[in-house]
């Protein structure tokens, strides 16, 4: 099992950049267990399918304000705190889980979803705030407001990358869950993908996504 550092004990850019390959930017085809520690992240639920406009807005809204506050950093326009570092704006990560029993990502009557960006820790309730402010300024008609600051804890995982289109999916989540069961382990938790490829510049049969299940002890 591969046991990520604490979020608050990354202090440099290089910090950062391993922690991001290691939670998942360095995932494999294969099954892996990982400890990840709580992360902080811009969020933005909601209740629709990933193809409809309230998801699709909501992935302008977190990459509004994240590269707001990236490059407000950057160059001045934001003060950052003492430990500020330089960062790359991460894959987007979309948490999928459904009202009842059954987990259906097509029903927006069930569906529910939480779709975020991780920040590093050093990022502010008051720096989003002011984040916010200047996307605003650019985007006036973006609903910036439904992006939040939270905390991520998902602790001991499964994940393993899937290569293909999105819909194709079912055999990699498949080989989480019985990698689980052959385990002693059970899923205690929602489904997550990590969007690493871009899918309007990637072909769908080269679409990068890990999948990942939080787990517990059976």
């Amino acid at each position: 099992m591969i046991t990520l550092p604490g979020f608050d004990s990354l202090r440099t850019t290089a910090d950062y950049d391993a922690f991001l390959k290691a939670s998942y930017l360095g995932a494999k085809p294969r099954v892996q267990e990982l400890c990840i520690p709580a992360v902080r992240a811009l969020a933005v639920n909601g209740n629709e399918p990933p193809g409809t406009k309230q998801y699709q807005d909501a992935i302008g809204v977190l990459y509004g304000i994240a590269y707001s506050l990236k490059m407000g950093l950057k160059f001045g326009s934001l003060t950052g705190p003492a430990d500020y570092f330089d960062y790359r704006v991460g894959a987007l990560e979309t948490a999928w889980w459904s009202v009842g029993e059954q987990f259906d990502i097509s029903n927006p009557e069930t569906l529910r979803w939480q779709a975020f960006l991780i920040v590093p820790a050093f990022v502010t309730a008051q720096l989003v705030d002011a984040a916010r402010a200047l996307a605003k300024a650019k985007h006036p008609e973006a609903r910036y407001e439904t992006a939040d600051l939270v905390t991520i804890d998902e602790g001991h995982v499964v994940q393993m990358l899937h290569v293909g289109p999105y819909d194709r999916e079912q055999p990699t989540i498949a080989a989480l869950h019985a990698y689980a069961a052959e385990h002693g382990l059970a899923v205690s938790g929602k489904h997550h993908e990590i969007y690493i490829s871009d899918p309007g510049r990637t072909r769908p049969e080269k679409l990068r996504t890990v999948i990942r299940f939080p787990i517990k002890p059976a």
